[in-house]
């Protein structure tokens, strides 16, 4: 009887449990339905803005959805309506929205910047035994192998004898490359590698960014290895002007808050439309850096 009972009392509870379950599922379901139909009527409400030309509309439209709560949603539409709009609505996502939602933001800025990011290199000062002695961003400005760099970041060749510099390109490969010339004043380098590359023609679009506007840096991290993916940091646009003084170095052009870091000097630094601003040059303690403003980057590229 003991044991009739301890059976009777198991498949009771089993059926309990699936029951139980089976509620759940049901009103996990019913949730997941509601939430599609509101995500649904807030794209409904926001269409009309979304599918105009006029990328100011479509940015207000991106931000508003997602600030009702729907980043989510918001993310997935910048992706579908590409352009200026949505990439500067998916810079503030980056910046404002909670930690998941944030990250997701700058995956799709990565793929919507990914022409730019296909440009990003490594600048590697080595030795003539091969040994690496400097390290720094670059930017490929051609198809033809050009690479423009912060000037200073060569520096460590100096008084080396044999140094030499290498490119690091994605995928783990690598490339010599020649100083073509450097500009002391602009603090510009270009270096030339011989090797053709497949890529886009790059946007000379003027910039017309305004204080507080969102900024991104994309650059490779050199202590990560240059087969490592880009990274970007989301920052804000501060102003024109000079950084440093005080009895030390001073650099003028444009200044953004950013996340500095070793290395990123001769990254690109681009508006919240994707339109390069400039070429980190350096950074201060306060969180402020310094940018090679890029109507300087392309004339120097152009002199060869």
């Amino acid at each position: 009887m003991a044991g009739i009972g301890f059976y009777a009392t198991h498949i009771y509870n089993r059926r309990q449990t699936a029951a139980e379950e089976a509620r759940k599922a049901a009103e996990e379901g019913r949730k997941d339905r509601e939430i599609q139909f509101a995500e649904a009527q807030t794209v409904e409400k926001f269409i009309e803005h979304l599918a105009s030309t006029d990328e100011q509309r479509r940015k207000a439209a991106l931000i508003a959805i997602s600030t009702l709560g729907n980043s989510k949603v918001a993310i997935d539409l910048a992706e579908a309506f590409k352009g200026p709009g949505a990439t500067s609505a998916l810079t503030t996502i980056a910046a404002t929205a909670p930690a998941a939602q944030a990250e997701r933001a700058v995956l799709a800025l990565q793929d919507i910047l990914r022409d730019l990011s296909g440009r990003v290199v490594t600048v590697e000062t080595l030795t003539k035994k091969g040994e690496l002695i400097g390290m720094a961003n670059g930017l490929v400005v051609d198809a033809e192998g050009l690479v423009v760099t912060a000037g200073h970041v060569l520096d460590a060749a100096k008084g080396v004898k044999g140094a030499s510099f290498r490119i690091g390109l994605r995928q783990g490969a690598t490339a010599p490359a020649k100083l073509v010339r450097r500009d002391g004043v602009l603090d510009l380098g270009l270096l030339r590698i011989d090797e053709a590359l497949a890529l886009p023609p790059l946007d000379r679009t003027p910039s017309d960014a305004a204080f507080g506007e969102r900024v991104v840096v994309v650059w490779v991290d050199p202590r990560n290895g240059y087969e490592s993916d880009p990274v970007l940091e989301v920052g804000r646009f501060a102003e024109t002007g000079v950084l440093g003084g005080d009895g030390g170095a001073s650099y003028a052009g444009v200044i953004v808050r950013v996340n500095a870091a070793p290395g990123m000097s001769g990254a690109p630094a681009v508006d919240s439309a994707g339109r390069l601003l400039g070429l980190v040059q350096a950074s201060d303690q306060q969180g402020l850096t310094v940018l090679i403003p890029a109507k300087d980057v392309f004339a120097f590229a152009a002199e060869t």
